[in-house]
């Protein structure tokens, strides 16, 4: 089967609702999130990032007219999105795969396209994040060149508002419920 990777525009607005029901589908099925998790409204919410990002969807069919399988959002400097990226660094965010498309490489496509169009837009260096728990995101990262930065490791608890709040990394053990997640940079070759 054909697919098609390419930006959707905040105008699509069912690619949109698509989109964020497909992210909440993965990460639900990951067992990331559960319905009461508060972040769980931002992965639905694929038109904040259609506007404040550039989102990358891959749809089955050569002219992208069946089913969105896959997301990515790119994160520019300067969107309100960024996590990690400082100094002109793009940031990679919310992959994520419909579980029963898993397998045919929608991941390593998407992540490829948008680390593709960030050298295109003139990114000195693609940072991204991702849970401790996540080894397939990690052995998928790896594989595409990569590198693990343990200084861009941060540990974050959840707000009731979908928000996070940083937790030092130096000083004891982190409060419960919180989550460490592994930060990952790549350079292009210049």
């Amino acid at each position: 089967m054909t697919s098609a990777v390419r930006a959707i525009t905040p105008e699509e607005k069912s690619r949109l609702q698509e989109i964020g029901e497909l992210t909440a589908l993965a990460y639900l099925a990951d067992g990331l999130v559960d319905h009461a998790h508060p972040y769980l409204p931002q992965l639905r919410d694929a038109a904040a990032r259609a506007a404040g990002a550039e989102l990358l969807a891959m749809m089955d069919g050569e002219r992208g007219e069946g089913s969105i399988v896959g997301t990515i959002t790119l994160v520019p400097p300067g969107s309100p999105f960024i996590e990690l990226a400082e100094d002109g660094e793009y940031e990679l965010r919310m992959l994520a795969v419909s579980p029963i498309e898993r397998g045919r490489g929608i991941g390593r496509l998407l992540t490829q396209a948008a680390m593709d169009r960030a050298v295109e837009q003139g990114a000195p260096r693609i940072v991204l994040s991702t849970m401790e728990t996540m080894h397939a995101a990690h052995r998928l990262y790896e594989h595409m060149g990569f590198r693990r930065r343990e200084e861009l490791d941060w540990v974050v608890v959840d707000n009731a508002d979908g928000s996070v709040t940083r937790v030092p990394l130096e000083g004891g053990e982190p409060p419960a419920g919180a989550v460490r997640l592994l930060g990952y940079a790549w350079e292009p070759a210049h």
